[in-house]
């Protein structure tokens, strides 16, 4: 690869119910991610539970995570810009980055779920040109461009003069160039100088490394594209046993979208097939370590952020796989841990008592 691999944690906050203790093994496994090395950690929203993902304020725990963390990179992946105030995340976004010493990524992305824009009483269909006003509101915010102050009726009309200019507090110098888009539209990423988050789908037309070069050949702003791509990885002792694990998992994922009008399949008693259609690399390390090395996409990203979770996983097991990811699968990437990090010879403390 001719650039250095950076390599991040994503988790979608999963848990079977909707305990507190979800939250607390969130921070946990970030810690753990800190420790083994890896260069950033990301959080999922999800209102109301959906998908089973637990987290619906991604900056709130983060900045616990800033707390317990010196140097790993914390974000958001992705919060759905179209149901915030965009200044409101500008706000919230800015006093992370304030504690965390700069270390925030801001990824955002429109949402799919139907019910979910009806409950917040927004419009599903309008939701790609929500975004898009959304985002140019959030980056001009967080730039420290004076806000504007349209005069309401009964109000004095008067420009107001310098000293009375509204601009965000506190300044967030440099998070307008952290921002990324989890998106198939690369005009879009392209128009707003963000960067690129690019999952597994089967809509990207020619595959995610045609998605990735579009990408970069349309870019031709003053800083650098940058792309991350998602990938779930989940090591076990080998396929079979990984697949028979999954099964209820895959199941119900495929039912949950095929529900929210994804067009993702139904539910078929073929779970290793929904998990190739989904693109989760399972098995040994080694035979996991081979197929993202004939991924064409990988050699052309900056950050390979690996899942390892799925809807059942417990906090153990989610640690341990972050354990494989980091001794045996990313350094046959050619990944080595950020000069800066202080590895652990065992997470063990990281792991919550029952």
């Amino acid at each position: 690869m001719t650039r250095r691999l950076r390599l991040g944690l994503l988790t979608r906050v999963y848990a079977p119910d909707a305990s507190p203790r979800v939250l607390h093994e969130t921070l946990e496994l970030i810690e753990a991610a800190e420790a083994l090395g890896f260069d950033s950690a990301w959080v999922a929203q999800h209102h109301f539970g959906r998908e089973t993902g637990r987290l619906p304020a991604p900056l709130v725990l983060l900045a616990a995570a800033a707390r317990r963390t010196r140097r790993i990179t914390l974000g958001t992946g992705v919060i759905v810009l179209p149901l915030e105030h965009p200044l409101r995340v500008a706000e919230d976004a800015a006093v992370l980055d304030a504690l965390s010493g700069g270390r925030v990524q801001l990824g955002l992305g429109a949402g799919f779920e139907p019910d979910v824009f009806g409950a917040f009483g927004r419009d599903f269909g309008a939701r790609a040109a929500l975004q898009d006003a959304a985002l140019g509101t959030l980056q001009s915010a967080l730039a420290g461009t004076p806000l504007d102050r349209s005069p309401t009726a009964g109000s004095a009309s008067a420009a107001p003069s310098r000293d009375t200019e509204l601009t965000l507090q506190p300044p967030a110098p440099g998070l307008a160039q952290r921002i990324w888009l989890a998106t198939g539209d690369v005009d879009a990423a392209v128009r707003h100088r963000t960067g690129l988050i690019v999952a597994r789908s089967r809509s990207h037309e020619g595959g995610e490394a045609s998605l990735i070069e579009r990408y970069r050949s349309a870019w031709q702003h003053t800083h650098a594209p940058r792309v991350a791509l998602v990938r779930a990885v989940i090591p076990g002792s080998d396929a079979r046993s990984v697949e028979a694990a999954l099964a209820p998992d895959i199941l119900r994922y495929a039912s949950r979208l095929a529900q929210a009008g994804s067009g993702a399949p139904t539910a078929t008693p073929d779970a290793g097939a929904l998990l190739d259609t989904f693109g989760v690399l399972r098995g040994e390390t080694e035979s996991i370590a081979a197929a993202l090395r004939a991924d064409a996409a990988l050699p052309i990203a900056d950050d390979l952020i690996v899942q390892v979770q799925t809807f059942s996983t417990s906090h153990a097991d989610a640690i341990r796989r972050l354990e494989a990811v980091a001794r045996e699968i990313a350094p046959a990437l050619n990944w080595r841990a950020a000069p800066a990090s202080e590895q652990a010879t065992s997470v063990a403390a990281h792991l919550s008592t029952p």
